[in-house]
This record gives structure tokens, sequence and C-alpha cells, in this order.
């Protein structure tokens, strides 16, 4: 059975965080639960009178362009030992996907644990996130004229309000509710801490949270908030002025924004760290994902300076399989006419003079957001459809590199 979670059922909750490695056991456990699930829908299974799966939305936005549209990020889906692979998790997160749709949501959002189980409900993967480890004593940025001020769990409200003003960008989320930053400020907190500057009114306008590590790190940033980019270098001259004792520094590239622009002799500093305890050792990885859970209202915000590009779209959309019977939403399969332009639009029906392009909603969802150019992903399998309609969507479509920047 699946039902809104209950606060009887917070020790089942807690068992399956420690049987998934998300919790340790200790005391703190249930405040950061409590946390975490604050602001949010959550939903469980209830298996032999017991909680054993559960499914965690949050409501928040997504910039898309110039629009700011409703969103709903999926950050958490636990199953225990004993519901693995019965399709549950599956099952539960579908539906709690469609009770954030008749809240308004119009995309939604989540981080997965590997390729190809939530495309299964039709969310696609966004462009690869990249992650390096860098000596911060080679930022080319000026020296660090003024000091921070430290910050901890207990200023998670003013981070959040700050996290929800930082510089925005293509595809980028705000997540509503502080405590979810509370959590983040909490959750693997030993040593967690958190630097930032205030504006003359005191308000704190960009920081960087950090996770320490021994002695000379590699320290690893957690998250980070800045309203500009002149900003954005007083904080990687705050992570410079570390380096007196830090040797290390791991982070993610800003959206549109390479590290390597502010790194001295990078390849010298990659080749002369291979192999030791502060290798550079970059990773790049697609673990966002999302999925259109309104196409009219989502090709609506679409603006693009291109001749008008009509087609045919026939849109299947599995999440239908995990919903149960009578669900008031089902998804968006079905057969549209779709309209790009400096106004875009989408209307039900099929035009027989137009070409089709036959989609899943994974692949019409990274078309949408620009994920990939259309081409490439047809070569993925997720789109179908003539070469000239390829082509056209290839050379009308063009969006900037979308990017989460909230990670969950």
């Amino acid at each position: 059975m699946i039902r809104a979670y209950e606060e009887k059922d917070i020790d089942q909750s807690l068992r399956m965080f420690q049987e998934v490695g998300w919790m340790e056991g200790d005391d703190s456990d249930k405040e950061s639960f409590k946390v975490f699930s604050s602001d949010s829908r959550v939903n469980v299974v209830e298996l032999s009178g017991e909680a054993e799966v559960i499914a965690l939305t949050r409501a928040g936005s997504m910039r898309y362009q110039e629009h700011e549209i409703p969103m709903a990020g999926v950050t958490g889906v636990v199953a225990s030992r004993v519901a693995r692979t019965q399709g549950w998790p599956l099952r539960v997160t579908a539906q709690s996907i469609a009770e954030t749709v008749e809240d308004g949501a119009v995309v939604s959002v989540l981080g997965m644990f590997d390729q190809g189980y939530y495309d299964l409900l039709g969310f696609g993967s966004l462009p690869y996130h990249r992650i390096t480890t860098v000596d911060p004593a080679s930022f080319k940025v000026p020296k660090l004229t003024r000091p921070p001020v430290r910050l901890s769990k207990d200023d998670a409200k003013e981070i959040h309000e700050c996290r929800l003003r930082r510089l925005r960008v293509h595809g980028s989320c705000n997540m509503n509710g502080e405590g979810i930053t509370a959590c983040e400020m909490t959750w693997d907190a030993k040593g967690m801490f958190g630097l930032g500057f205030r504006n003359d009114d005191g308000v704190l306008t960009h920081f960087v949270v950090c996770k320490p590590k021994d002695e000379h790190g590699p320290y690893s940033v957690w998250f980070t908030a800045y309203e500009t980019h002149e900003q954005l270098i007083e904080l990687l001259s705050l992570l410079k002025s570390l380096s007196v004792q830090v040797h290390g520094i791991r982070m993610a590239d800003p959206p549109h924004m390479q590290l390597q622009d502010f790194l001295d002799k990078p390849f010298a500093s990659q080749r002369a760290r291979k192999g030791g305890d502060f290798d550079v050792n970059p990773l790049s990885c697609a673990w966002m994902q999302l999925r259109i859970n309104n196409v009219k209202q989502c090709v609506s915000t679409m603006a693009f300076r291109c001749d008008s590009l009509r087609f045919n779209l026939s849109l299947t959309d599995p999440i239908e399989d995990f919903l149960p019977d009578g669900a008031p939403w089902r998804g968006e399969s079905g057969e549209y006419v779709v309209t790009l332009g400096e106004t875009s639009s989408a209307v039900c029906g099929t035009d027989k003079a137009l070409p089709t392009l036959s989609a899943t909603m994974s692949g019409f969802s990274r078309l949408w957001i620009g994920a990939l150019p259309a081409s490439s992903i047809c070569a993925a399998g997720q789109l179908t459809g003539d070469d000239e309609l390829m082509k056209q969507l290839d050379d009308s479509i063009l969006l900037p590199s979308p990017s989460v920047d909230w990670d969950f």
C-alpha cells in the first residue's frame, strides 16, 4: 500500500536510511530526518504493516531562458533491504510525481544513482557535471582584502535566502524551504564549515560551504552562492587564502564557467600531482535528470530567433505504467502539433501535412531543456524523425547548456 508518511513511520524510515548508508545510527539521525523531510511531500510503501520504501519530493522552481517555472525535486527515494527488486520504488516515485503535478509542478528533477533506472519514469539525463581537485595556491585571483564571516548550521535560513538570490543560469533550480539547506549543513557535518561575505547592510551576498579532510585536505566545496562574477572571484581569493595549510580543494566548475581559466599552469600541476593524495582526478558525469510534466506549458516557454518550425510530436510517456488505475494524471503520452519560433506552442492533434517527430519522454525532455542536439538524442534512440526535421531542430533549438546548480 502506498500512503502518506505519518509520524509513526519515523523509526522505520531511519532504519531504511541506515540500511542504505545515508545515516549512521547516532542520536542526531531523528532530528536530521525531520529537517530533511520538512516542507516536503513524503510517501511510503507499507508492506506487512511497516514502511519499507519512502519517496520525498520538494517544491521549487526552474529557470528556463527568461522564465521561472514550477518544479518539483525528487530529493530521496529509499528502499529497505526487504523491499528491493519488487518495483515499489518506481511506483511510489511515480505517484509522488503525479501528486506534485496536481500541485502545479511543470517539471520534475532528480539525482540518479545510476543510468537507466529513472528513464523508466520518463527522466532524461542533463549535461555532464565536472568536478576536479585544484591546488588553491594556483588560483590566478587577487589577494583577499577582507576577512570573511563564519557560517554554520545556525545560519541556515540566511544561507538559504542567499542561495535563492544567487546568479542564475538556464536550467538552474531553486528549492523551497530552508530545511533543505539546514540539512546539507548537518547531514555529513564532521567539520563542515561555511565562510562568506556581507554587504554594507549586513546581508549575506556570497559564500562557500566546505567539508574538510585531514590537516592538508583535500577539502570539498559542498555548495556555494554568489550574485555577481566579481563575488565569485572573491570566493576564489578566499579559497586561495587557505593554501597556507590546504594543498587541495575539490570543487565543480561554476555554471557556465571553467575553473581552468583561473588556474596557473593547470597541466603542469596535473602531471606533478598524478597518483598522489592530491591527484587532480577530474570526474565528469551526468547524474542529474529531468522530465516534463506538462508538455503544453513547457513548449510555450520556448522562444527562438528562427523561422517558424512546425511538426507533429508523437510522444510516449512510460510513467503511466507505474501509476494506479484511475489516477487523474497519467503522464503526457499523446499526439501534438508543435510550433517553434519567437512564440511556441503545442496543441493536441496531428497535421498530415507536417513531418513527425516520435519521442520518448526522456528524449523530448532532453531536447526541450537543451541537454543535447536533436540529432544526438536521435542517435541515442530517444527520438526518431527524418533527417531534414533533425537538421531543422538542431538549427532552431539553440540554448545555453543547462545547469541545475543545486544538488539533491
